[in-house]
């Protein structure tokens, strides 16, 4: 049996008349949600668009600004150079002036690489000065050299040069652009000729709207043009390829592999000699001496009793050379309270006195491996000022530097500096060359600096989430 589908029913009446719905259905706006009372939203490809519309107009404002301030810049490495090479025989005068010049071009390179990146977010990381990897006038003349020679340096400078050509290609357009404005609007104001802003060329108001829209034409495309040129070749020569950033991985993992191989193999050796010229002969004393004990025991109780409170003595002496080698091994209080109260114990324990400066975000805390590298390096400066060093005082600084971020992380840095006789050197196998490879290992870097008659300074520092 079938049954005849009935109408709905109609609403009850109220006291307020419902609004007739309109004859013809309104669509959603473009770009809107088409929801009931949803707020309006943009769609990706829309977004999109506008992001690239806003980077190409923000690459010809900026490029119209270098290519001014541009051509200011190159001029004066130019005259730096020239004047360096024509004056170095001068009593080296010229020197001062080619110092001058690799620390301008490190200084137009940097903002080279901060502008593409605020206008691209390419994610380049921050060009950085070469450091002093050797101690002296020596080292210093040698990191103006690696600075001369730094790669990323020289793209960058390539970059801003490609930027001030273009550049001076974007102020001509953009008074073409304008000046074909003027011709469109020309008819408008009356006459036979309309003069042309730019060129001051006359042109005949029957052609000036055409010559408007032509040139308007053209010089925005070639504009566009220069807009995403600047894009393809800024990001050619300042974003390193794929294959680059593969090998370069590649070869700093190789490196702290090796290092740290070299430095489990430093690290097993000292306590193999810890134990074989330490904690071994005490053991084996302890076993002689309770052996003439019970030799003596029967016949003579009071010297047993004598050599076995020597052995047990030596016994604690043993048990505490033990924790040390251990503490040396891992340091718990590290794991539990943090590097600042695992320095305070390691100061306290110092034969040298020590001057300890630990300033560290109130509980923020680096990886272990971080923490543990600067704690091990600390602990071996230490020591070597107090074998070596001849040193009355040793000082401390431990930092949480943010303005030094490797790769967006912070770098936990420290400092160790004794006032000895100076004179150290990183010798395979020894404590400062464990030092190294430790640090090198954590993904850091360390820096001797020991002239002879002091004082001894070092540095390490480590990327926190190394």
């Amino acid at each position: 049996m079938t049954t005849a589908s009935l109408p709905a029913p109609l609403p009850a009446a109220t006291s307020e008349a419902a609004p007739a719905p309109s004859a013809t259905p309104v669509p959603p706006a473009v770009g809107t949600a088409a929801g009931p009372a949803g707020p309006a939203t943009t769609s990706p490809s829309t977004r999109s668009r506008r992001g690239r519309t806003a980077r190409a107009l923000g690459a010809l404002a900026q490029l119209a600004a270098v290519g001014v301030v541009g051509s200011v810049i190159f001029g004066v490495l130019a005259a730096l150079l020239s004047l360096g090479i024509s004056l170095v025989l001068l009593f080296g005068i010229g020197l001062l002036f080619l110092l001058a010049f690799v620390y301008a071009l490190y200084a137009t390179a940097w903002l080279e690489y901060e502008r593409v990146e605020g206008l691209y977010r390419y994610g380049l990381p921050a060009l950085r000065a070469r450091r002093r990897d050797r101690p002296g006038f020596a080292g210093w003349l040698r990191s103006v050299w690696d600075q001369f020679t730094d790669g990323p340096m020289w793209r960058g400078i390539a970059s801003a040069a490609v930027s001030t050509i273009l550049g001076l290609f974007v102020l001509p357009l953009v008074g073409g652009l304008a000046s074909s404005l003027v011709l469109l609007f020309a008819p408008l104001l009356g006459g036979d000729t309309v003069r042309e802003p730019v060129t001051g060329l006359h042109v005949a108001v029957e052609w000036a709207l055409l010559v408007g829209v032509l040139g308007l034409i053209v010089c925005a495309a070639l504009l566009a043009g220069i807009a995403v040129l600047h894009g393809v070749l800024t990001r050619a020569i300042l974003v390193p390829n794929r294959e680059a950033q593969l090998v370069e991985q590649a070869r700093e993992a190789g490196t702290q592999r090796e290092s740290a191989v070299r430095a489990g193999e430093v690290e097993r050796t000292r306590i193999e000699r810890d134990l074989h010229d330490g904690v071994q002969p005490r053991l084996v004393s302890v076993a002689m001496t309770l052996g003439l004990a019970q030799q003596k025991i029967d016949d003579d109780p009071t010297a047993a009793q004598a050599l076995i409170d020597e052995a047990h003595t030596s016994t604690k002496a043993a048990i505490t050379e033990l924790r040390q080698l251990a503490r040396g091994i891992h340091a718990s209080v590290l794991d539990d309270r943090g590097l600042d109260a695992a320095l305070s114990a390691l100061a306290a324990r110092s034969h040298v006195p020590v001057l300890l400066d630990v300033r560290l975000p109130p509980g923020g805390r680096c990886s272990r491996t971080a923490e543990a590298a600067v704690y091990f390096a600390i602990a071996e400066a230490l020591t070597n000022a107090a074998k070596h060093s001849r040193a009355g005082e040793v000082r401390v600084v431990v930092r949480l530097r943010d303005d030094e971020a490797v790769g967006g992380r912070p770098t936990l840095w420290a400092r160790v500096e004794d006032n000895g006789v100076g004179g150290a050197r990183v010798l395979p196998g020894g404590g400062l060359d464990g030092i190294a490879n430790r640090i090198t290992a954590a993904g850091g870097a360390s820096r001797l600096d020991s002239p002879a008659g002091g004082p001894t300074t070092l540095e390490v520092s480590v990327p926190c989430a190394s």
